[in-house]
Order: C-alpha cells, then sequence, then structure tokens
C-alpha cells in the first residue's frame, strides 16, 4: 500500500470538509494542479477513503434521537472458537440494522462496546432495544444507553468530520 504524502493529507482535509468540490477547484485551494489532484485523489480513493457521504439534518429528515448504546459482554472472556463465534454474530446482527452507524469494541468506564443508533421515535428506540437485548442476551453482562434529541437547539457543536483538519 502507497504511503501518504503532505499533499494527500491536504487532499483529504479538502474532502472531508466539501467531497462537493471539482478537482479543479481543490487543486486551486491546494495550489497545485488539476491533474495532481486527480491522479492523488485516486490513490486516496483506492487506499485511504471509505466512501463519501452527506450528513443530513437529521431532525429534518425524520430522526428525532441519537441513541449511544454501551455493552459489557461475555464474548471476550470466552475461549478464542467461542469469542470469535459472538463477535460475528454481533457483527452480522449490527450490519442488519439499517438505523446503526457505528459500532465498535473498545474500553473505558466499565464497557466493551458502543453502537450509535438513529431513531425516528422514543418507541422506535424502545422497539430496537427490545430486539437488541433479546437477540443478544447471551452474549451480554450489562447494556446502557444514553439518548438525545437530534433537535438543533440542543446541539452544541453539530457532527462534521470538516473539524478534523485542525486536530491534524
Amino acid at each position: 500500500m502507497e504511503k501518504m504524502k503532505t499533499v494527500d493529507y491536504k487532499l483529504l482535509w479538502e474532502l472531508m470538509k466539501d467531497s462537493r468540490r471539482s478537482d479543479r477547484q481543490l487543486a486551486r485551494s491546494l495550489g497545485t494542479s488539476q491533474p495532481t489532484v486527480t491522479r492523488r485523489r485516486a490513490i486516496l480513493e483506492k487506499n485511504f477513503i471509505d466512501g463519501y457521504t452527506a450528513i443530513p439534518k437529521w431532525k429534518e429528515i425524520g430522526f428525532e434521537l441519537v441513541a449511544f448504546t454501551f455493552v459489557k459482554h461475555k464474548i471476550k472472556y470466552a475461549k478464542r472458537e467461542v469469542m470469535e463465534e459472538g463477535f460475528r454474530r454481533v457483527e452480522e446482527w449490527m450490519m442488519k440494522q439499517p438505523n446503526v452507524v457505528l459500532a465498535v469494541d473498545g474500553q473505558g468506564m466499565g464497557w466493551d462496546g458502543i453502537c450509535i443508533s438513529f431513531h425516528k421515535s422514543y418507541s422506535d428506540f424502545t422497539e430496537f432495544i427490545r430486539k437488541h437485548d433479546s437477540e443478544l442476551s447471551d452474549l451480554l453482562i450489562d447494556r446502557q444507553t444514553f439518548i438525545a434529541d437530534t433537535n438543533p437547539t440542543t446541539t452544541r457543536k453539530p457532527f462534521h468530520l470538516k473539524y478534523l483538519e485542525k486536530a491534524a
């Protein structure tokens, strides 16, 4: 796999700010040629970019809640073959849930993983949690969820990847 060059990082940040811009517009922003941007963008898309997406105004498209579900599971304490099968089941279940936008293992605060999901209503959320708990109960020790309204008046900083440029 090719390593990223300085221009690649700059191009990646520009794409994260607005991926709709043409290669010509990006070249102007970066102070480089359009053919360089086109060539480097192709390399980025092959090796370093997972995809492009729009970030919607959640409330406006009908999603009232975002849920952060923390789990403590038995999987990490199991024998290798049981652990692999458990993780396969969880991954398969999560991939089938269209409202789940991220599910990762991790550690901290006594939890083993987190799932981020969007819901049209509280009853939609409770149905999701009921299904989660019933279908994965044999793998769970505990689960807690933090839910938040997607109303813009309760958002202190909206989700966007463009902010990461300043962290790099």
